[in-house]
């Protein structure tokens, strides 16, 4: 899938050729024509009560095989979705499985009340409308999910207090909705052999088997998932959904294929969402303005069902600190429900969110001080001779030169000469400096391992199929290239396939700028691995020491000797399914890319505000008006 089997090397991206002309394959690709089509009917409003709902004439229509509710799915034994208990500072946890269907409470829009399947879409979108239903208000009341500290909050408060200057910044990060080039879905069928086969635009296909083997209690070698090209994902692409079990079991009930690709609309109202964070940061600086402290009080809007894909903020709350020398911090860091869908990962998942408060905080602090916003962070940068260097919010930085990265930044956008130009045009002319620091590779606390798979075919073919998943970023090119370069071979030589578990049954797919820093090394383990039992299988053919074997242009040669063999040859020797291995690869730690950016804006000269009595005439109305409205 994705670049699957046949997928020739090409010059350029590999992908290009394919996606450029028509012959890419995402699911609604795939949805064969005695598939049927499924549609949910969803909530319109929360909080609410479902106070009632009738099917009947949904289930009578012509071409309606399948209608699920919520009563349905207890009958069958059907769990919810499970989620990680949350674990809280002051005790306790908290546990709010998500419902496959709505059974009572709806506590956000868009959440599924009814699935519908039908012969055709048509008939699936009359069978939905068809139902009825009563809504009623209800109350939902919002809970604390989960409480985190982290720093040293005796020490930051005592810092603050003997700061020369304290300044404090409101910090509002709203919610945000992705809204990828292919909305979400999934196809779910039945193979020859009776397994489950799901195929979803997902980001991480291979993290799904498991629970949705457990969800429906069915064995995980009974079920195959694959992914084949994803239009986009930017991390809410990355878990197993209500949608996705639902659509596997209803496969299973009725034995026939069953797609759904979401509107946009439906989209909009029912995918989780990113971001959601507001509080405030407080700096503390000396007399000289070099920071002292940083404290930092943040909430989290974290929706109806606050779960582990909630603590993006808690995971990299490490970058409030960003680049600069902070010698003492502390963060609150707070999640609370509300009737809005949940939050999951998007876009860096707490790090943009940590670069944008420490940075509005320096730049408030420039305005109320009246000092040079850009002289104020260099003041402050972590000099390159103090790393590595462990952070107050407890990060490593192990390499950087931020003071080059600021300089060479200012010397790409040049002098602000704008400035005067548009003053001339009257108009105004702002220019933004920041700096971020990344973590790549990770999670920070506990860096996951990737995978891949490589076998050395009979016909000189060689397959890679990587734990990665692609979603837009180019790793079919990037890793095929790799695994040639450490094959002494043509990368047309290379099939590439993504997100199958028939093929790899684990990989950490896309996520945390992890696909050539972790699963690059992986390939190359892989490659290393696969020329090893070549190189075996050559010595003991030929009677001499693995030691003796060389690559060269492709070819296994022994030292001082005519002796030759193709890397086809040697797999021949490993029997019929020739050489197949696997290589993994474990980051010790995350690493820390960091940038500097800068942005210049220039808008209009807001027109002056008008005399109070000016403003006084305008209130007035025209003459005419008057008398007119003296003759109504």
């Amino acid at each position: 899938m994705g670049g699957g089997p046949g997928t020739p090397a090409a010059p350029g991206r590999i992908e290009d050729a394919r996606l450029l002309t028509g012959r890419g394959r995402y699911v609604a690709d795939l949805i064969p024509a005695d598939g049927l089509h499924a549609v949910f009917l969803r909530a319109d409003r929360a909080p609410a009560q479902l106070a009632r709902i009738d099917v009947s004439a949904a289930r009578a229509l012509p071409g309606v095989p399948l209608v699920l509710t919520a009563a349905d799915l207890a009958a069958q034994g059907v769990p919810p979705l499970p989620q990680n208990p949350l674990p809280q500072d002051e005790g306790g946890s908290f546990d709010r499985p998500v419902p496959l269907i709505c059974a009572d409470l709806v506590r956000h829009a868009g959440e599924p009340l009814a699935l519908v399947l039908a012969e055709t879409l048509v008939q699936a979108l009359d069978a939905a409308e068809a139902i009825e239903l009563d809504l009623a208000e209800a109350s939902d009341p919002p809970v604390t999910a989960f409480v985190r500290s982290m720093g040293d909050a005796a020490a930051c408060a005592a810092a603050l207090r003997g700061a020369a200057h304290v300044i404090t910044r409101a910090v509002v990060v709203p919610r945000i909705r992705a809204l990828q080039l292919e909305p979400r879905g999934c196809l779910a069928r039945l193979d020859p052999d009776g397994r489950l086969h799901l195929t979803t635009s997902c980001q991480s296909p291979l993290g799904l088997r498991k629970p949705l083997a457990n969800l429906l209690g069915l064995p995980a070698d009974q079920v195959r998932v694959t992914a084949g090209d994803v239009g986009g994902s930017f991390g809410l692409k990355g878990f197993l959904t209500r949608e996705e079990a639902l659509i596997a079991l209803a496969a299973r009930l009725t034995g026939r294929p069953v797609g759904w690709v979401a509107t946009r609309s439906e989209s909009l109202l029912a995918d989780h969402q990113g971001r959601g964070i507001s509080g405030r940061v407080t700096l503390g600086l000396d007399a000289d303005l070099r920071i002292l402290a940083l404290q930092a009080d943040l909430t989290l809007a974290a929706g109806a069902y606050a779960s582990a894909r909630s603590l993006g903020m808690i995971n990299n709350a490490g970058g409030l600190t960003g680049v600069y020398d902070i010698p003492v911090a502390h963060a609150r860091i707070a999640g609370v429900t509300s009737a809005a869908p949940p939050i999951a990962p998007y876009r860096g998942h707490g790090r943009p969110e940590a670069t944008l408060a420490v940075e509005l905080a320096l730049d408030q602090a420039a305005r109320r001080l009246g000092v040079d916003p850009v002289e104020l962070r260099r003041r402050n940068l972590i000099q390159g001779a103090a790393l590595p260097r462990r952070t107050a919010l407890g990060l490593t930085l192990d390499s950087g030169d931020f003071a080059a990265v600021l300089d060479r930044a200012l010397a790409l956008a040049g002098p602000p000469a704008p400035r005067r130009a548009a003053a001339a045009r009257g108009r105004l002319f702002g220019r933004g400096v920041i700096l971020c620091v990344e973590a790549a590779g990770g999670p920070v606390r506990a860096p996951k391992p990737d995978y891949a798979d490589l076998t050395l075919a009979l016909d000189g073919g060689v397959r890679l199929a990587p734990g990665v998943m692609s979603v837009g970023q180019g790793h079919e090119t990037v890793l095929t290239r790799l695994a040639a370069d450490g094959l002494h071979l043509d990368p047309a030589r290379i099939t590439y396939v993504q997100g199958d578990s028939d093929v790899l049954d684990s990989g950490r797919g896309n996520g945390g700028s992890s696909g050539l820093a972790v699963c690059g090394p992986a390939v190359l383990a892989a490659c290393d691995a696969a020329l090893g039992q070549a190189r075996d299988l050559a010595a003991a053919q030929w009677g001499c020491g693995a030691q003796d074997i060389a690559l060269d242009a492709g070819l296994l040669r022994q030292a001082a000797t005519n002796r030759s063999m193709t890397l086809a040859e040697a797999a021949a020797l490993a029997g019929p399914e020739g050489i197949r291995v696997r290589g993994g690869f474990a980051p010790a730690a995350a690493t820390f890319p960091n940038g500097a950016h800068v942005a210049e804006v220039e808008t209009p000269r807001p027109a002056p505000s008008p005399s109070p009595a000016t403003r006084r005439s305008r209130m007035r109305a025209p003459s005419w008006r008057r008398s007119w409205s003296r003759g109504r």
